[in-house]
């Protein structure tokens, strides 16, 4: 393919970027496209998404439709196609769906395909243990939220029976890794990972500084990707991965 080489070459300079610090001044920028604002700014009220008022790539309007559900759709998908969501389930739904709407760390993971997705943010195992715990009972018939729909004039319809999420996934990485997508990875403490909480920390300095010692004192623990899981050893396979958080959906007209 013509273009490979220069994806290729885009992917693993974003990693050397991450890597050695160089995320200078991300947390001025948004995703790019649909519902992300330009640049982010704060805001006063933003519901459900309030965590991330004070410099936020979502307007207030968007902040609602998240704040909302399962009353109406978030990006065009609607959550409750099994029956309401469980109130604990609900919480969990909206704080990925907030990260990913108005926090301009979501910058710090683009998909180097498609600039309006995320690829592989790193989510605390922890975190995605205690969204299994509180989702296992609830009702889906979608194991990826994009991917596993029929889509007609109503938006998305089950193409499976209704189970509980404790037989879609068997355990919290699963479910984090798979219910959207690539977007997603689930990683074990003390590594970089993301609770989606106001403790957790800066994924990196903002000076570019990559010889600080790591914090161990802040949620999540340190400030580098492990070896791992660090996006140059995932970047080659993320290429070939389909990004769920993306602005449209190839046939689905979904927001994701």
């Amino acid at each position: 393919m013509s273009g490979g080489g220069s994806v290729w070459a885009l992917a693993m300079g974003w990693a050397l970027a991450v890597l050695c610090g160089g995320a200078r001044g991300l947390d001025s920028s948004c995703l790019a496209g649909g519902k992300h604002k330009a640049a982010p700014s704060p805001e006063e009220q933003l519901g459900t998404c309030q965590l991330y008022a004070a410099n936020a790539c979502c307007s207030p309007k968007v902040a609602q439709e998240i704040s909302s559900t399962p009353r109406a759709k978030v990006n065009d998908i609607y959550w409750n196609r099994c029956g309401t969501f469980s109130p604990r389930c609900e919480h969990y739904l909206q704080r990925v769906e907030c990260f990913y709407r108005c926090s301009p760390s979501a910058a710090r993971w683009p998909h180097p395909q498609r600039p309006t997705a995320v690829l592989e943010v790193p989510l605390c195992l922890s975190f995605c243990e205690e969204w299994y715990e509180a989702c296992k009972d609830d009702l889906t018939c979608a194991r990826n939220w994009v991917s596993d729909w029929q889509w007609g004039p109503e938006g998305n319809n089950c193409s499976r029976d209704c189970v509980p999420y404790s037989q879609m996934y068997r355990d919290g990485r699963e479910l984090c890794e798979n219910i959207w997508g690539d977007s997603f990875v689930a990683t074990r403490e003390p590594c970089l990972c993301l609770s989606l909480a106001a403790s957790d920390p800066e994924p990196l300095a903002e000076d570019g500084d990559s010889s600080e010692e790591p914090d161990a004192t802040k949620a999540g623990g340190t400030r580098g990707p492990c070896p791992a899981s660090g996006p140059l050893q995932r970047a080659r396979g993320g290429l070939r991965k389909r990004s769920i958080f993306m602005e449209d959906v190839e046939g689905s007209g979904s927001g994701f």
